[in-house]
Parts: C-alpha cells; structure tokens; sequence
C-alpha cells in the first residue's frame, strides 16, 4: 500500500535529502504544498523530476501576507487554473499567530483560492490555527467538496462534523509530543482520517521529515487499539479520495 504524506514543505528540503527521502520509503507519495510564488516554481521543478512521487499543490500561505501582495496571490491562482492543479495549499485562515488587522485581507485570498478549488476541483489543503470554525463555515457556504485541515488542533467536537461532510483531518508526526494532537488523533474516525509532515519544520526539538509519516501510522494504530494495515488503508483510500476522487 502507499504512504501519503499529505502535506509537506518539500521544495525546502536540500537535493540530497530529496533523494534520500523518496529512496528511503519508496511507496512514499508526497503531496507537495507551496507557500507563494518562488516556492510553487520550486514545487513544479520537483514534480518536473518525480512526477509519479510528488502531488503539486499552489498556494498562498496567510503568512505570506505579512511580505507579500495580493496582486502575487492572484498571479498563484491564475497558474493553479491554467495547470488545472489537483491540490490548493497551503490556504486558509490564521487567528493565533496573524494580527487581527490582517483578517479582511485573509479572508480575501482565501475567498480567491476557494473560487479556483471549486473551479477546477482541487482539494484544498487547509492551515486554520485559532480559525477552524470559520474555515469550515465558509468551505460549507461555498459548497467546497473537498478539503483537509492540515495539522488538526482545534475543538474536539468539531471533528465529526468535519467529517459528516467528506473533509479530511491531518495527523502529524508532532503526535509523539503535542498532546492535544493525541487527543484529536484518539478522537478522528480513521473513516476521515490522513497523514502528513509538515516537513521540514522543526517543532520542539522535532525535525520533522516525510519518512516519519510510516511511523505516525503506527503510533495511532497502538493509540486506536487496530492493526497497522487497517489505518494505512484507511489513510490511502482518504488521501487518494481527496487528491482524485
């Protein structure tokens, strides 16, 4: 079966740990997100050079506003629409690390990139800190059919309702460590259940890489009591729903 790491950095990882990443776990499929312009280009260039590995995804971080124009953000979406992407990430809204003032811009670009996702039936591949009710809320409104909340810590009870309507919730490697993303983890239906990275960022002390996702696997099998088999198949039928279905 394949492992899919759902949402990872990759074009910030040197050449050399490229190679080693994809020959060192080779049913790995990394679905590849970008955070502005430069960072998309390097995204394609690798799916250029593996395109049966990596999964390409246009995206505009909401961090990238803090440096960034809008004018760059429509110039990403225009590129997602002429590539017909499969993937729109990383998108979304931030309340815990943006300054309130940023809000009416946020919701702009995310309005935007909502409108490409809907146009070409991408699935978005959503960052919602401190914003997950309001992210949901306009997915539905804006009748998105699919999206996934990338690195889940928000309400326990919202997570079923993310998944009454077919979106996905994202577990990390940071489970080992954070313990309210063990608790989401206990708390997620494998039904809607994928894996990522979020490689190679560093968190606590954890250096977070594509190959610890297998091992992610096996940390919420021993948490949820199942085989190993049961979740990666889950997870594999989840993410190819979302990047094909």
């Amino acid at each position: 079966m394949l492992v899919y790491d759902m949402h990872s950095h990759f074009y910030e990882f040197p050449s050399g740990d490229v190679e080693t990443i994809l020959e060192g776990d080779k049913s790995l499929i990394i679905v590849a997100v970008s955070d502005d312009r430069y960072s998309l280009n390097e995204t394609l260039e690798l799916y250029a050079s593996y395109p049966d590995r990596i999964v390409p995804c246009a995206g505009f971080h909401p961090w990238s506003i803090r440096e960034r124009s809008i004018i760059e953000a429509e110039d990403i979406a225009r590129m997602a629409l002429r590539l017909g992407l499969r993937c729109i990430g990383e998108v979304g809204l931030d309340k815990k690390f943006l300054d309130p003032d940023t809000w009416r811009i946020q919701l702009e670009v995310f309005s935007l990139f909502i409108d490409v996702a809907r146009e070409i039936d991408a699935f978005m591949n959503i960052h919602a800190p401190g914003a997950w009710r309001d992210v949901l809320r306009l997915l539905v409104e804006r009748d998105v059919r699919k999206a996934m909340f990338h690195w889940y810590t928000g309400p326990l009870d919202l997570i079923d309702v993310i998944g009454s309507y077919g979106y996905k919730v994202s577990i990390n490697p940071a489970i080992r460590i954070q313990a309210k993303h063990k608790e989401v983890a206990r708390s997620t239906g494998l039904e809607y259940m994928v894996f990522e990275s979020d490689g190679p960022y560093n968190y606590r002390g954890l250096r977070l890489n594509p190959l610890m996702v297998r091992e992610t696997i096996k940390y919420v099998a021993d948490i949820k009591g199942v085989s190993m088999e049961e979740v990666l198949q889950h997870a594999m039928a989840n993410s190819e729903r979302l990047i094909y279905g």
